[in-house]
């Protein structure tokens, strides 16, 4: 007959084999939920050593099932830049969250084939034991994307160049024919070709920004940076503005803060050239009273340099996108005449300055109220101390 220590022990094995056969259940179904999932993930413990893996990453490197369990992330797992340059993924692993970064469009070098993906990382802590967390790590194939990307910059790339011959033609017989060189036109026959050379320079002008992106994401436009002086670029890129300006009523003035025509910069000067030229048209282009100011602060950072109008101002909803491509203030633009444009302006000029080794920013006092563009650029001798 059995007695109660029998009974006990007897209830103690059937409750550890009914919690055992729990956990087995909820292993499968977490097995299986790894299985299917399209994201390629796997976990290392505090050694980087690899402790789970999934199936669409066995697929992804051309693995046979669960051989990368117990061998080393750098043994298995291999990501570069797309210039080829290597990346380590146990310095983004169990640093703190709110520090954790995504590495976005890196390769995923592959036994067939090699694919783009984004890179996720997360700390899963243990309860019951701090020492054994282990990083989870995500890989998203954005390959697809980033290949459709490509075939929509290489064809942006092809028309642009193919439109640019015939639109410098035809700028060049607008010119030949508004000179006069062919004869004597009527008032109306000058306005029509007024039109029509405007209307073409802003044709080349947006063939010139869609090549310009083209070669920026291709890896193919190159800086050639080195110090020089900047002030007295800025006067002589101001002074073409001086006819439109008087136009329009409105003034335009260089202002220097803590900086004189001798201040040294660390930039390409043609690239720089192109981002003033940018920021000014535009504040000329959107200010009907007021004007347009040019701010040089040389600062103990850097050299900043704000274009300060008193134009329509910028909608608050629309600011996140300004230096977006194709990102325009429609809102704010519709509150004036048409003037055209094709929102790739300013995310030129965010290409241009970050390459430079600045920022971009923005800020206005509200609807109708204006609008500050600036940017920095590194300041020659703080950059050379």
């Amino acid at each position: 007959m059995p007695n109660d220590f029998d009974t006990t022990q007897q209830s103690i094995t059937q409750e550890i084999y009914k919690r055992n056969r729990e956990l087995l259940k909820e292993r499968r179904h977490a097995e299986e939920l790894l299985y299917n999932v399209s994201e390629g993930i796997f976990a290392v413990d505090k050694e980087f050593t690899i402790t789970i893996f999934d199936n669409a990453l066995e697929n992804m490197l051309g693995l046979p099932d669960s051989s990368a369990i117990g061998k080393k992330i750098d043994q298995v797992i291999f990501i570069e830049t797309e210039k080829g340059e290597k990346i380590d993924l146990k310095q983004y692993c169990f640093i703190p969250p709110q520090k954790m970064p995504v590495l976005y469009d890196v390769v995923l070098k592959g036994t067939a084939k090699n694919y783009y993906v984004n890179v996720k990382f997360s700390v899963i802590e243990s309860e019951s034991d701090p020492n054994s967390s282990e990083c989870l790590i995500t890989l998203t194939d954005i390959t697809k994307e980033i290949m459709l990307d490509k075939a929509k910059d290489d064809f942006i790339s092809l028309a642009s160049h193919e439109l640019k011959t015939p639109l410098t033609i035809i700028k060049g017989y607008l010119w030949m024919v508004q000179s006069k060189s062919m004869g004597e036109l009527n008032d109306e026959q000058v306005r029509y070709l007024d039109v029509a050379f405007n209307s073409t320079e802003q044709m080349i002008s947006m063939v010139d920004d869609m090549l310009n992106i083209s070669r920026m994401e291709q890896g193919r436009l190159s800086f050639n940076i080195k110090p020089g002086k900047i002030i007295k670029i800025i006067r002589d890129l101001l002074s073409p503005f001086d006819l439109q300006v008087q136009e329009k009523k409105i003034y335009l003035k260089l202002d220097l803060i803590n900086c004189d025509d001798e201040l040294d910069a660390y930039y390409d000067e043609g690239k720089f050239k192109e981002c003033i030229i940018n920021l000014v048209g535009n504040a000329v282009k959107f200010t009907k009273e007021g004007g347009v100011t040019v701010k040089v602060e040389n600062t103990p950072e850097n050299i900043k340099i704000s274009v300060i109008d008193t134009g329509v101002g910028i909608a608050e909803e629309e600011i996140p996108k300004l230096y977006s491509k194709f990102g325009k203030g429609e809102t704010s633009y519709k509150k004036i005449a048409k003037t055209g444009g094709t929102g790739l302006g300013l995310y030129i000029v965010k290409i241009f300055v970050e390459a430079m080794g600045g920022h971009v920013g923005y800020s206005s006092p509200g609807d109708f109220k204006g609008s500050i563009f600036w940017f920095t650029i590194p300041n020659h001798t703080i950059l050379h101390n």
